[in-house]
């Protein structure tokens, strides 16, 4: 396996396996932009299901959606605010924010639900206000 990002040799994979440790994996993936570890945290049958946008099946069509959604923004975080666990359910409050190439700063909050299963998730449901997003980053005239 690759190093991680920082130079330490830790991955998203270097996880514990349990739903919520995986849910963590999942954000430090994301917000350092690591897509292969990102799209190794996925069961081969996951299923995303993300609010305004279609619904991807498969480690390979969900790993294609992820680059080009955070390619609008030149920095971005989402901060785990808080994780809810129930079995093999993690419900995260999440508050993202950042900044996109034109310097406006973008910021809302999102709730993600993920089901783990061995380690793995196999399903992940990802809302926020789509529409106040659009209006945060359209370009004004």
């Amino acid at each position: 396996m690759a190093d991680g990002a920082d130079g330490t040799g830790s991955s998203a994979l270097d996880v514990e396996g349990t739903p919520a440790a995986v849910a963590s994996a999942y954000f430090a993936a994301v917000n350092a932009r690591r897509w292969d570890d990102l799209a190794a945290l996925f069961a081969d049958d996951a299923e995303l299901r993300p609010v305004g946008a279609r619904a991807r099946s498969g480690r390979d069509d969900i790993a294609a959606y992820y680059p080009p959604l955070l390619a609008g923004f030149v920095t971005s975080h989402d901060d785990p605010r808080a994780l809810h666990v129930a079995g093999d359910v993690v419900t995260a409050e999440i508050a993202f924010t950042g900044t996109t190439p034109a310097g406006r700063d973008v910021a809302f909050d999102a709730v993600d639900v993920f089901r783990v299963r061995d380690g793995r998730i196999v399903s992940l449901r990802i809302l926020y206000d789509v529409l106040d997003v659009i209006r945060q980053t359209r370009d004004e005239a």
